[in-house]
């Protein structure tokens, strides 16, 4: 068993378009959140 200490995780938010237009205003279809950042990434990797 691996235990990692993050003390400062981030949340990584992915947000989904059907369409990138310049100059228009996006809305987003769908939000991802995933815990990310050095510590978590390195637990994955683990």
């Amino acid at each position: 068993m691996i235990v990692t200490v993050t003390p400062n995780p981030s949340l990584d938010r992915t947000l989904r378009l059907a369409e990138l237009r310049r100059g228009e205003v996006l809305r987003a279809s769908a939000v991802r959140l995933d815990p990310g950042g050095k510590g978590v990434n390195v637990a994955r990797a683990l």
